[in-house]
Order: C-alpha cells, then sequence, then structure tokens
C-alpha cells in the first residue's frame, strides 16, 4: 500500500482515504478505445468515460491526430488577450455554432466547465449595470443541480456542503426545488412560483441543466418550455447548462436543441467538447444578449474576464476534430442505438433485482436509483458499495456523494457487445451485494 503522507500527489479532495487504500498496482496506466488499464495489468470497461467527458473513448484516431498536427503548426495562442486568437479557435467556434439552436451564433472558449458557468452568470450581471440596473442581480438556480466548484459555480450547485466549506462566496444565489424533488407537485414549477414571490424584476438570471447530473433526472420538455416563457416575458437570462448534456451525451450536440419550444440566452459547454483530451469548455450566447454586449464597447468598458488558455489553440484544435467525429463518424446515431439498448439490458437486470427501483436514461445518460423494494432508498455509501463490486467485476461507474445514485456514462462509441458486458456486471454485482460477498481486491474492499 501507498502511504498517504509519503505520497506526492494531493489526490481528490479527501486524499488519505483513497491513498491509503492504494497500490502502485491499481494506478492507471493505459487505454484503449472504451477501456483502460492499471499498473497490475487488469483491464476495466470505463463506463464513466474518465470524469464523464472522454465521450469518443481513448485513442480516437481523429482527435489525436489533430493535436499532432496543431502541437507542430502552432502550440499556443489563445482568445483572452491582445486581441489575436488563433486561426484554428475562430474555425472551431465557426463550426460549433452551426450546431446550437437559432439564434446561439457567438461562443467564448473557457478552460473548465465551472469557469464557463461563472463567465455567464457573470456575463448576465454585467449586461444588467451596462443597463443601469444594479438592482438586478439575483440568480436562481435548483437544488440538486450541479454547476462546479468554486466561489461561483458551486454557489449555484445545489448541493449544500459546497456552500460553506470555505466560508462566504458569491452572493445574492437562489435555489429551487425542482420537479422531481419530494413533495414536487406535477405541472406546478416551484422555479416560477419562487422568482414571482421573490421579485423577477430582481432577478438577473436562471441557470439549470436540462438533465440533473446529480441523479439524471430528465427535466420535460413541458417544464423545460414553460420556464422558458417565464424567463422571456420577465426579461430573465436564461443558462443553460449542458456541460455534460452538451457534444452528443443525449444524441444530439446539445439537449436545447432537441427542444422546439426552449430558448435559451446562454449555453454553457464542456465535459464532451474535447473528448476529454485537452481541457477546454465554452460559453454560446444568443444573438440578443451578444448585441447588448457588443454596442457601445470599448477596451475601457468592455466586460473583463477570461484565463491564460482560453480559447488555446490545440484544445481548439481538439474540439473541432470532436465536432467532426460527431457530424461525420455516425457517431450521435449511435448514441441513440446503443442509448436503446441500455434501457432495454437494465430492464431486464431490473426483473431479476428490484432493488433496482428507478432507471433514468436519455442518450448514454443513465441515472440508476436502488432502495429496499417497498423501503427506504439505499444511502450513498450502500450504493458505492455496489460501484465498487461493479469495479471488481471490471465496469467502471460513478456513485454521487450525496444523492444516492450510480451513473453510467459510458463512451458515446460502445458497441452493443459493451452494453451487454454493462448490464451483465450491474447484475453480478447486485447479487454480490445481496449475498455479502465482498470485492477481491483490496482497494476495493477499503473503498466499499
Amino acid at each position: 500500500m501507498i502511504d498517504p503522507a509519503d505520497f506526492a500527489l494531493w489526490n481528490s479532495g479527501v486524499p488519505r482515504p483513497y491513498l491509503k487504500a492504494l497500490s502502485r498496482d491499481d494506478l492507471l496506466a493505459e487505454a484503449d478505445g472504451v477501456r483502460v488499464r492499471d499498473s497490475g495489468g487488469r483491464w476495466y470497461l470505463d463506463a464513466r468515460s474518465g470524469l464523464w467527458n472522454v465521450t469518443l473513448g481513448y485513442g480516437n484516431t481523429r482527435v489525436k491526430e489533430a493535436i499532432k498536427q496543431q502541437v507542430d503548426r502552432l502550440p499556443f495562442a489563445n482568445s483572452h488577450g491582445y486581441g489575436r486568437p488563433a486561426q484554428v479557435t475562430v474555425d472551431c467556434a465557426e463550426a460549433l455554432v452551426r450546431h446550437l439552436p437559432d439564434g446561439i451564433n457567438h461562443v467564448r472558449f473557457a478552460s473548465n466547465g465551472a469557469q464557463a458557468v461563472e463567465m455567464a452568470l457573470l456575463l448576465s450581471r454585467f449586461l444588467r449595470l451596462r443597463a443601469g440596473q444594479p438592482e438586478r442581480m439575483a440568480v436562481f438556480s435548483m437544488w440538486d443541480g450541479f454547476h462546479g466548484q468554486g466561489p461561483g459555480a458551486g454557489m449555484v450547485t445545489g448541493v449544500p456542503y459546497l456552500h460553506h466549506q470555505t466560508g462566504p462566496m458569491l452572493p445574492g444565489i437562489h435555489h429551487a426545488p425542482g420537479p422531481f424533488s419530494h413533495g414536487a407537485v406535477e405541472g406546478v414549477s416551484d422555479m416560477e412560483r419562487l422568482i414571482t414571490e421573490f421579485g423577477p424584476e430582481r432577478v438577473t438570471a436562471v441557470i439549470v441543466e436540462p438533465v440533473v447530473g446529480e441523479g439524471g433526472h430528465i427535466l420535460s420538455p413541458e417544464y423545460l418550455g414553460s420556464l422558458s416563457r417565464f424567463c422571456r416575458s420577465h426579461d430573465i437570462h436564461l443558462v443553460f447548462d449542458e456541460v455534460v448534456t452538451g457534444m452528443g451525451r443525449v444524441g444530439d450536440f446539445t439537449r436545447a436543441g432537441q427542444l422546439p419550444d426552449v430558448s435559451p440566452d446562454i449555453i454553457t459547454l464542456g465535459k464532451g467538447i474535447t473528448s476529454g483530451y485537452m481541457p477546454m469548455s465554452a460559453v454560446a450566447v444568443h444573438d440578443r444578449l451578444y448585441e447588448q454586449l457588443h454596442d457601445r464597447t470599448t477596451a475601457e468598458t468592455a466586460l473583463s474576464i477570461g484565463s491564460t488558455n482560453d480559447g488555446h489553440a490545440v484544445a481548439a484544435a481538439a474540439a473541432l476534430a470532436v465536432i467532426g467525429a460527431l457530424d461525420e463518424d455516425g457517431v450521435l446515431e449511435n448514441v441513440r442505438r446503443r442509448g436503446a439498448d441500455l434501457v432495454t439490458a437494465l430492464g431486464k437486470v431490473q426483473a431479476q433485482h428490484p432493488e433496482l427501483t428507478g432507471v433514468r436514461c436519455i442518450g448514454l445518460f443513465c441515472g440508476l436509483e436502488f432502495g429496499e423494494p417497498g423501503g427506504e432508498a439505499w444511502t450513498p455509501g450502500r450504493v458505492n458499495k455496489l460501484r465498487m463490486a461493479l469495479e471488481s467485476r471490471g465496469v467502471l461507474s460513478s456513485s454521487l456523494r450525496v444523492v444516492p445514485n450510480l451513473m453510467l456514462m459510458p463512451p458515446l462509441v460502445i458497441t452493443e457487445d459493451d452494453v451487454a458486458e454493462i448490464a451483465g456486471a450491474l447484475d453480478g454485482a447486485l447479487g454480490d451485494i445481496k449475498s455479502g460477498r465482498m470485492p477481491e481486491s483490496g482497494f476495493a474492499r477499503a473503498m466499499g
């Protein structure tokens, strides 16, 4: 085992519980296709796509070649300073907006999803100040929604432990229950009700994930359509956080693009934008906001926000290659087909294991809920034991720290056989949990 006191890497937020369980054989060393190998030589089907971001799998030739060529041609240029972005970054933005909803024709690239979220919210507030509305600073988001971590993104994330762990963060943030919350009334939007009570004229923006990452709750087209109309009628900026759902995860470039009655002002993208090969995210802005931003802007009055690696040339080359793969290589159709296969396979597992109480899937975005039949939901700790039992059977998944769900986020290029392998491993892992069998490795036992 590795002594965490002697380990140079600060791994995860709480390093000791993780590192004390490790041996050198547990470290990831290699990857190919949809699989990763540890230093001990064992291969795993990565049904969590890294951190939900390695959407095209490991070793995608199109993306690798684009990165290599860009490193040789121009390894660095950015879109934050000096006004000279790389040609490839301009090309990437133009290729991306062709696949975004009507009216969203301008893109600012950032480095990660949390930064994109914060940039979107600061843009909203900046426009209010420019319009002489300093009282209009409030932002509404959803409990259990996840928008990242940090002083801004962590505050709009609807997970309370993030709000208190480091002291004061971005002020003026409010949360509403989602339609999936306990006690929610069908057809009633607590978001709209609470904003009405608060005063819409004091609200600058609403930010939501169209599919809530903490549990995979799919917000209905009716709910999102109503919210879109409500925001438009009150001149509230609607921000769709598609860091997870965007770039193919739901079978299209965006979830917003699948919803004809929804018109976001801003869409944030991340995760799969480079298939995880380079750090990158994006803030895509509707014309109606961009025109306000552009009007009367000088160097002294511009929104000063960004960082060194925004619009990085190599990241833009990777993203351009991902856009090409989604557009030309049949990836989106594969998501739709394999997503349907996965729903069918999980239904068969559910028939054998009634403790799998809920299956929510859209594309290759799946949230699984567990509990005793007719009784209480499993605790996060028990779901984590299931995750480790699944890992011992050669399949990597995600369990959530607060919401007791198991998440399956496989690469968008999985095959029909991969789907069968995932479902078979879950069937076996549930059997292991019920029988009390512990996973074989010391790492799995310690983490379970």
